[in-house]
């Protein structure tokens, strides 16, 4: 470290640190003061008996003299969110977390001072991963309804929904970690994974081999056939002994039997079973979840020197709609699917719309709000098929229609037009265009105008 730098380190370090102590902590350094009345502090020394839950967090929150403020941890156990953690509360240890919490509020104070309500939550998230250096990095949680936790956040930014966000305003970059399934009918993550009877749904099920015997043809499960005083089968069929396997009878594959029903399946289904609400959902139907490594794009590190996220644009909007695709899933789609209708001749429509929701008292976009997001997902879901999907960045959105020719094209169409025309809460400026006729680079090109 530079001299300059030695001495900007002295003057932090000269300003009293005020520390909400949760514990007993007697002697604190003498650049230490007790925050009074749990109020105004900078930073939080906590032994382990502490309760550092999301709701015990956001009440701190409330008292401190910023969200980000740092926790430090004196004990066993510590959570692994925690600024520093320590084995026990010693002079040498409380220097050491006090030095860090100076480091720390140094760069939480180099974060923009504006901060409007309506991006609190996201920037705080941001100045999360900034002041602290590190990602959102997703881990196994049994513990968790989930299974799944970013344990290295702070439990109260720890929102899977929001780094979606957040990852869609290009904010954050993610790579692509785990798939995991949830019941369909509390939307846990806890499953057991078991083979189950198609007629009763018991999970009781023996395996047994199929017995062929050669001579009458008879096949079925080997418990059907009975046994003879020397132990060999008895076809139950012909009722002749089955001496010789390969020569009598063979065995070519197996069945399950059901100990509840005792009905015979080649293929039983597989459920997954709630271990919180004991709900059986067939695999083939379970919802899925993607979870992804997150981590901090150049533009989420100029939205924290702003002090002001982004306005977010129609991505956020349909972020969780089914039939909107992430960039990469569109252009896929995109290019095999007009590969696809021009190699056999098929008609594949594509439309563009954009909507200008107005500018507010800043000449800021006005924002698409929760009540014009659930008003435009109704009105798709009414009207796009299964096979449609669309893409949506900043104020546009184009939709991909495969196996649809002109005429059916201007009645989908005109059916949006009529929706957002008569549905959307202040009748937001449109336009539609017909792409349908523009090449996949012509088309991507203008995706990327509005990315």
């Amino acid at each position: 470290m530079d001299e300059k730098g030695k001495s900007t380190m002295k003057v932090a370090q000269a300003e009293l640190l005020d520390v909400l102590t949760i514990g007993m902590f007697e002697q604190l350094p003498v650049n230490v003061r007790k925050a009074t009345n749990s109020r105004n502090f900078s930073a939080v020394f906590c032994d382990q008996n502490a309760d550092l839950s999301q709701e015990a967090i956001i009440t701190l929150r409330a008292a401190a003299t910023h969200d980000l403020f740092p926790i430090y941890w004196f004990g066993e156990s510590p959570p692994e969110f925690v600024d520093g953690a320590f084995p026990e509360i010693s002079h040498q240890f409380l220097h050491e977390a006090t030095r860090d919490a100076y480091e720390k509020l140094s760069r939480i104070a180099k974060l923009g001072s504006t901060r409007p309500k309506e991006d609190r939550e996201g920037l705080n998230v941001l100045g999360y991963l900034a002041t602290r250096q590190c990602d959102a990095v997703p881990a196994w949680a049994p513990g968790s309804r989930s299974s799944v936790a970013y344990s290295r956040l702070r439990p109260d930014l720890a929102s899977r929904s929001l780094l979606t966000q957040l990852y869609r305003q290009g904010l954050l970059e993610r790579n692509y970690w785990r798939k995991t399934h949830l019941c369909g009918r509390c939307g846990s993550s806890r499953l057991n994974v078991a083979e189950n009877c198609p007629e009763c749904r018991s999970s009781d099920l023996q395996e047994l081999d199929i017995v062929h015997h050669f001579s009458c043809g008879h096949q079925g499960p080997q418990d059907a056939f009975q046994l003879s005083a020397g132990g060999r089968m008895i076809c139950p069929s012909c009722e002749q002994n089955l001496d010789h396997f390969g020569v009598d009878y063979d065995k070519p594959g197996r069945v399950e039997k059901c100990g509840n029903c005792h009905a015979v399946t080649e293929s039983p289904d597989v459920y997954f079973e709630c271990l919180d609400c004991a709900e059986l959902t067939l695999s083939d139907e379970a919802p899925q979840r993607d979870w992804y490594h997150y981590r901090l794009s150049q533009a989420g590190r100029e939205a924290l020197l702003l002090g002001r996220l982004p306005v977010p644009g129609l991505e956020n909007a349909l972020g969780e709609f089914e039939p909107s695709k992430d960039y990469a899933t569109f252009v896929a789609l995109l290019d095999n699917g007009l590969s696809t209708a021009q190699r056999y001749g098929r008609p594949f429509s594509i439309a563009a719309v954009r909507i200008n929701t107005g500018q507010d008292d800043l000449d800021q976009p006005v924002r698409f709000d929760s009540a014009m997001r659930e008003t435009l997902i109704k009105l798709l879901r009414e009207i796009l098929r299964d096979s449609d999907f669309l893409y949506a960045a900043g104020d546009q959105i184009v939709f991909a229609f495969p196996e649809t020719d002109a005429s059916e094209f201007d009645a989908i169409v005109r059916r949006i037009d009529a929706g957002l025309g008569k549905n959307l809460t202040g009748h937001p400026d449109y336009r539609f265009e017909d792409w349908s006729d523009r090449s996949v680079r012509d088309i991507l090109r203008e995706v990327r105008n509005v990315r």
